[in-house]
């Protein structure tokens, strides 16, 4: 793979500066190899373990320092400091030099900050690549439990920051984080009444359109194996369901008999849709083909049925319906038999998510005032809310790993997206530019 121009030139420099801060001595013999940690984590409740990510080493740079140590740092930082495995030790505390710790001495200095686990990392080149060299180190022990080399190619720092994020949750863990995954969103920025689908990565970074209808794009959907995206396009009367394969210029539309067309989610398999279409008037529950195939209706009511979504093992279809009164959630099955109702408090529950795993269901709640987001566990039937404060919440959308919820949340005039913890905590605004709705995370998580 060519390296990009800024990438080549960053590892020139790289090669002919000195090294900053300390250098790690040269080991003496081949380095110990990664130990085996037993470790069982819980979200839930579980202690967080304490991390040390001090910067990385690098040479002393002004270029260096802006261009990749400054948003390696972030990143990395970023991304453990939001994980719900993790609590970051502060900085402040960090002791000068120790890197790597190699006497007892040094490693209590490093536990003395907080720290159980110190990730030191350094940044060099190699030819005219940039490589990052990363080593886990559990400081009781003082030997490395995780120690990898990184090649950034022709990929940015910050996408190097994420791999090496994802490889310390799946060290504890078993599983990647977030940290690659990305969201898909609709925005108004591009001025007038239009609004057009967006990408970003999941920390709010690298947003760029996706549509081009000049139009309205809204509620997008994408598929589970990441590669497709369904979504309520505005393009022609009535409104129509659109899917386009990520980097194909192709935007297909579904044909469909029905009117208003809202709300589309793929089945698990990809090979089919469910939406909110319109009958005389009355907005009911389909399921179609992406071709336009084997349409079948599912509800059949003088209620107003919307917001379907399927279930992650495609055998169930939740969905928002008004027919005992005031808009609740409820939940059938495939063939649209075996209607029952989920939601139970509160006088409005709307836009069902499920979690990755199928246990638990994100909606949007009220009780009094504006909208929350509320989490149902769907084996005990217990409910927590998860956002507070001014301003209407709706729309949440599950990272693909289940630690973290984006939605849209409206204060006066303006509508941004938003993330949280499944608990509310690390709460961070994605976007800024223009209003912006109808998120919805990418299901794979690599």
């Amino acid at each position: 793979m060519r390296l990009a121009p800024a990438v080549t030139t960053l590892a020139l420099v790289l090669s002919l500066a000195p090294l900053s801060g300390q250098q790690p001595p040269p080991p003496a013999a081949p380095p110990a190899q990664p130990s085996d940690i037993s470790l069982t984590l819980s979200q839930e409740g579980g202690r967080r373990i304490a991390l040390a990510v001090p910067p990385a080493t690098a040479p002393a740079s002004d270029v260096v320092q802006s261009e990749l140590v400054d948003p390696f740092h972030k990143t990395l930082a970023g991304d453990l400091g939001t994980s719900p495995w993790f609590v970051l030790a502060d900085p402040s505390l960090h002791p000068k030099g120790f890197r790597p710790p190699t006497t007892r001495e040094e490693g209590d200095a490093w536990i003395a900050s907080g720290a159980q686990f110190l990730l030191d990392t350094q940044i060099r080149s190699e030819g005219t690549n940039v490589i990052v060299a990363a080593q886990l180190l559990d400081l009781r022990t003082l030997r490395p439990i995780l120690a990898k080399t990184y090649s950034a190619g022709g990929a940015s720092i910050r996408r190097v920051a994420h791999v090496i994020a994802n490889d310390i949750v799946r060290q504890f863990t078993g599983k990647p984080g977030p940290f690659l995954t990305r969201i898909v969103f609709s925005s108004d920025r591009d001025g007038g009444r239009n609004k057009e689908l967006y990408i970003m990565d999941y920390d709010g970074e690298n947003q760029r359109r996706i549509t081009f209808h000049r139009s309205l794009s809204i509620a997008p959907d994408w598929s589970y194996d990441g590669d497709k995206v369904v979504y309520q396009s505005f393009v022609s009367t009535p409104p129509g369901l659109h899917w386009f394969s990520l980097g194909a210029p192709a935007r297909t539309r579904i044909p469909v008999t029905t009117e208003l067309n809202s709300a589309p989610s793929f089945s698990p398999d990809g090979k089919t849709v469910t939406y909110a279409g319109s009958v005389k008037g009355n907005p009911e529950i389909f399921v179609v083909g992406l071709d336009g195939s084997n349409p079948r209706r599912l509800t059949n009511s003088s209620a107003i049925d919307s917001s379907p979504r399927f279930s992650p093992n495609g055998r169930e279809i939740a969905f928002t319906s008004n027919r005992q009164g005031s808009p609740q959630i409820y939940l059938m099955d495939l063939e649209g038999s075996n209607v029952r109702k989920l939601t139970l408090t509160g006088n409005w529950s709307d836009e069902p998510a499920f979690s990755p795993d199928g246990g638990r269901l994100a909606y949007a709640c009220r009780n009094e005032g504006d909208f929350q987001i509320c989490i149902l566990d769907l084996t005990t039937g217990r409910t927590v809310q998860i956002s507070s404060g001014p301003g209407a919440n709706e729309n949440p959308s599950w990272s693909p790993d289940g630690t973290r919820i984006a939605w849209e949340l409206q204060r006066g005039r303006s509508t941004q997206i938003v993330s949280a913890g499944i608990d509310g905590s690390g709460f961070k605004v994605l976007t800024s530019a223009g209003n912006n709705g109808y998120p919805v995370w990418q299901r794979t998580t690599e």
